[in-house]
């Protein structure tokens, strides 16, 4: 891909898609290497947050922001919510704090409701509070505030009006709650004025990896520039800030990163080797981050609010492989098969969820061999696994070659699964028994890129002259700066960090043109969530499609 053509370009779209398609595969061939072998670099996870940096909130206030905005327990428990003299009750996210109060507290007038302004400085008033209503009533203080969102009275004994609700909050949120309350009115969000949105992103800058790093800040550079000179979000410019991640500890750097630049939201960039402590930055700092290139999407339980990813990873798609390979022989799940993988790339609980997986699709006898890099024998594996005729391969393409050979040797013939970001070119020198016997899984497809979409790009990339090179993670970069453009678009002009979230988590099949459908919700941050499976034909050294989208169940 090299060598691939810019300059005058009379590409028909057939071409261009092949060319696209090719892209996609070497660069997600690049994401074994960005997010398998790199995992080792990072920095160990650490537990508890750190102490906030000057101005940011405390572990406390973040909890209590997250009561006031969503009405939601960091600690997981379902808070209720109790509505008029019937005493009705619903989840306090129905009835947010901050759904009537306004996100810095000031009260917005909804019909003839005028909710009060919840500013500290107003609540402590010393001389009281006199409503239009006529109610008057002495200045809170943190007793008088905690009887009056769960009691419904205020501080002399007043009930408050029937549309206020009253919360069952426990003591602990209570308190996190009054925190931030007394923070309220400061805490606005960073990287936003009147005129400008600071939009950041973190990308190699050193090593192997820097020529990524340099095509995809000039697909960033360029799709905002363009969005500038047609008169920015609402009249807002967007000002980029590019963070490098140079090696070692990546969290410090995008700690550092976040501390110098003060950005409103996060776009592209590589997690590799560092998804964990990362995406626990993000939630710590509150900083949206949209379409972050990995191969291990932090979406385990609790959701990380903050980050958005374009494609499912690792897991999911050996997961879609396991649903592949029953749908398509059925009789197979009575046959044995073998989960085969490298248990120092992997994150804690991959391995076990694919294994779950054939469990739950009804898969009868399923053998795992876990393996380490350094003692990794490929004959051994063979010898062990060859009563099984299913393979699903989850290591390095180098080992893959090894086992194959290996396996082949033993006569035995698996078919086998592979995620396709694990596999390398050396899958076409497989021996020749396992011909219409491979089958890789990729996130996206030559379908997913619309007429209208690979002309799209076509275009941006001549007008900017971006390079040959990296043409998938150009698209990645692309495409996350257009979903990120998208949500600011649809949070409107009163913008705010939650309203880009609940923006993004409102995109529903939203069309790139050149990836599956875009999907997010409350519940789901991974828009393309699923896979497709392709089979190798060995003859002709080519990807040939074998299912249609596949979601694992």
């Amino acid at each position: 891909m090299s060598s691939t053509p810019r300059k005058g370009i009379h590409l028909s779209p057939a071409t261009r898609r092949a060319i696209l398609l090719a892209a996609v595969a070497s660069a997600l061939l690049l994401w074994g290497v960005v997010g398998v072998a790199g995992r080792q670099s990072g920095a160990p996870p650490r537990g508890d947050a750190p102490t906030p940096a000057e101005g940011g909130l405390t572990p406390s206030e973040r909890r209590g922001k997250e009561l006031y905005l969503r009405g939601t327990s960091a600690a997981g428990r379902d808070v209720l919510a109790y509505l008029g003299d019937a005493s009705l009750e619903v989840p306090a996210a129905t009835v947010t704090c901050g759904s009537c109060h306004g996100l810095h507290g000031e009260g917005k007038t909804e019909g003839a409701v005028v909710p009060g302004n919840l500013t500290w400085e107003i609540l402590t008033k010393p001389y009281g509070h006199t409503h239009a209503s006529g109610r008057k009533h002495q200045p809170f203080d943190d007793a008088a505030l905690a009887r009056a969102i769960t009691k419904g009275v205020d501080p002399s004994g007043n009930r408050l009006a029937s549309v206020m609700p009253r919360y069952d909050f426990t003591r602990d949120e209570l308190a996190d709650l009054t925190a931030y309350l007394k923070r309220l009115s400061a805490d606005h969000d960073p990287g936003l004025n009147e005129t400008t949105i600071t939009v950041g992103s973190l990308l190699p800058t050193a090593g192997p990896q820097d020529e990524l790093g340099r095509a995809m800040r000039a697909v960033i550079d360029s799709y905002f520039a363009e969005v500038n000179a047609q008169g920015g979000i609402y009249g807002r410019r967007v000002e980029l800030r590019f963070g490098e991640l140079k090696g070692g500890d990546a969290r410090a750097q995008a700690e550092r990163f976040l501390e110098r630049e003060q950005v409103f939201a996060m776009t592209g960039g590589v997690m590799g080797g560092a998804e964990e402590e990362l995406t626990r930055l993000a939630a710590e700092r509150e900083v949206p981050v949209v379409g972050p290139f990995t191969l291990f999407p932090q979406t385990a339980a609790p959701l990380n609010r903050q980050v958005f990813y374009l494609f499912s990873g690792l897991e999911e798609q050996a997961r879609a492989l396991v649903d592949f390979a029953g749908e398509k022989s059925p009789d197979a799940r009575s046959s044995a098969a073998a989960l085969v993988y490298a248990e120092d790339d992997l994150p804690a609980g991959v391995g076990a969820s694919v294994e779950q997986q054939f469990r739950k699709d009804g898969w009868k006898n399923v053998s795992v061999f876990k393996y380490r890099h350094e003692s990794f024998d490929a004959a051994r594996l063979a010898r062990e696994a060859s009563q099984t005729g299913v393979l699903l391969f989850l290591g390095s393409g180098a080992e893959e070659k090894a086992l194959l050979a290996e396996a082949a040797k033993a006569d035995w013939t698996p078919t086998v699964l592979l995620p396709g970001p694990l596999s390398g070119p050396e899958v076409f020198n497989a021996p020749a028994g396992f011909r219409q016997k491979i089958f890789l899984a990729f996130p996206s497809a030559p379908s997913d890129q619309t007429r209208a979409g690979v002309a799209e790009f076509s275009a941006f990339a001549e007008r900017h002259q971006l390079p040959p090179r990296h043409l998938a993670a150009q698209l990645s970069a692309y495409c996350a700066a257009k979903i990120l453009f998208e949500g600011l678009k649809r949070a409107g002009r009163d913008l705010s960090r939650e309203k880009l979230i609940e923006a993004l988590e409102g995109l529903y099949e939203f069309d790139t043109g050149l990836t599956p459908p875009i999907t997010y919700g409350p519940n789901r941050r991974v828009g393309a969530a699923g896979a497709y499976v392709i089979a190798v034909d060995l003859t002709n050294r080519q990807f040939v499609p074998a299912s249609k989208w596949i979601t694992p169940s």
